[in-house]
């Protein structure tokens, strides 16, 4: 009986992103009761999480060249610097900071909000370089930011932002 190499291939139909894999999705709507400022929190169990832009955010169906600037009043998120295990000197976020601001060349901009409390861990470098990944992969490569809470604050967090279900009820 022969053996075909091609039959090891696995069904790659089915695979799933890393962020799918070890990530649960919760998402806040209308942040700042703006209509379709979205936002997709991904909480992993070490209590990191991932911010980022919700699929039904208004930024996917704006067109034009944009950047995201990290400088917001006069901090500058880029700078931030965490040491050790207990990620010390990051910037403390509460859920009305302003993370990032993402600025279209024709003008219009909107802020993205942290929705959470926590400390800055890193900012996606990548986006100053690559901004495009945020519009490409916003739940992988395209994050905008870590940020690492207390296990209380993200169990209540996550509590109190729709689950990935809710959220696609509210779509259909």
């Amino acid at each position: 009986m022969e053996h075909s190499i091609l039959d090891d291939i696995p069904d790659l139909t089915t695979y799933q992103s890393f962020t799918e894999r070890y990530f649960t999705k919760r998402y806040v709507l209308n942040v700042n009761d703006i209509p379709n400022n979205d936002i997709m929190i991904m909480f992993h169990s070490n209590r990191i999480t991932l911010i980022t832009l919700a699929p039904s955010h208004f930024f996917f169906k704006t067109d034009g060249e944009y950047k995201l600037n990290f400088t917001v009043g006069n901090i500058d998120r880029l700078t931030n610097s965490v040491k050790g295990k207990g990620k010390k000197g990051g910037q403390a976020l509460h859920p009305k900071s302003v993370v990032c601001k993402v600025e279209f060349d024709n003008g219009p901009s909107f802020d993205v909000l942290s929705c959470m409390k926590g400390t800055l861990v890193e900012i996606n470098e990548e986006l100053v370089k690559n901004p495009i990944l945020l519009k490409q992969f916003p739940d992988s490569d395209g994050f905008i930011a870590i940020i690492l809470s207390s296990i209380a604050v993200s169990e209540a967090n996550k509590n109190e932002m729709l689950t990935h279900e809710e959220y696609v009820k509210n779509f259909k």
